[in-house]
């Protein structure tokens, strides 16, 4: 097996997802690249988070990671002009879209950014640390079991044959569906809320798909629209583009909410 094949290094993250990842000891400061990490680094320390600078996985370098109880992390990239240019541009998203796929959370800040107002660019990772029930842990232990294995029990093991139980799930799939009316349909739907990520400028949209109305301003996109098209029946994490203004944009589904009601 290609120890650099995509499938091997997943398969290798699942066995050990924080493999040669030692206790953080000495001083995290000098662990980092940058003063722009250390900066981002001792704020997140002084309101008591628990902060690993420069953590493997999957092969590739994460510059901060926050960890908080019950094993939720999130991946601080700080994309400062001289190690994370243009040109290294689209090298980050899709090393980050690949961790991604494996359960990473991310939260990307520009240098540029940071230094007009580092006070505004905090509160949004403090807001997202929140949303993800990432908490500051202090001096308490983390634990450090990343993974557990666990073996499914046998058709033997149940009293049932294969056959029987392909049977017993048949059944019950029609039991729901009779009870629903239909199957619901899977992907985006007219009247679903959808989050996506522009991949050339890694900016976030949310839109509202309407079968009449398209209003991208106030997140309204019309199911006849360029994009609302390809975003018909798309599930998150798919990929597709679209062309707008003869530019062809591509965009990452990052979350959809089916509504209640479908709009018009």
């Amino acid at each position: 097996m290609n120890p650099n094949d995509l499938k091997v290094k997943v398969i290798r993250h699942f066995r050990d997802p924080m493999a040669g990842a030692a206790p953080v000891t000495g001083d995290l400061m000098a662990m980092c690249d940058s003063d722009f990490e250390r900066d981002i680094l001792g704020r997140l320390l002084s309101r008591g988070y628990r902060v690993r600078p420069q953590v493997g996985a999957l092969g590739y370098r994460i510059d901060l990671v926050v960890e908080g109880a019950g094993d939720r992390r999130l991946a601080i990239e700080c994309d400062g002009d001289k190690y994370h240019g243009p040109e290294r541009w689209a090298d980050d998203m899709r090393r980050q879209r690949v961790l991604e796929r494996v359960g990473w959370r991310f939260w990307r800040c520009w240098a540029s950014s940071f230094t007009i107002d580092p006070d505004a660019c905090m509160a949004d990772l403090f807001t997202t640390l929140e949303r993800l029930q990432i908490h500051p842990l202090g001096d308490s232990e983390v634990a450090t079991i990343y993974v557990e294995h666990r073996g499914a029990p046998s058709a033997a093991g149940l009293g049932l044959t294969i056959e029987a139980k392909e049977e017993a799930t048949k059944a019950e799939d029609v039991t729901k569906i009779g009870r629903l009316g239909a199957a619901t349909p899977k992907g985006v739907q007219p009247g679903d809320r959808v989050i996506i990520r522009y991949l050339d400028d890694n900016k976030t949209a949310t839109f509202t798909l309407s079968r009449e109305r398209n209003d991208p301003t106030n997140g309204f996109l019309s199911v006849t629209s360029p994009l609302g098209r390809q975003l018909i029946g798309l599930v998150e994490e798919d990929e597709t583009e679209f062309e707008i203004d003869g530019q062809i944009r591509r965009v990452l589904i990052v979350r959809t909410e089916r509504q209640s009601a479908t709009l018009h």
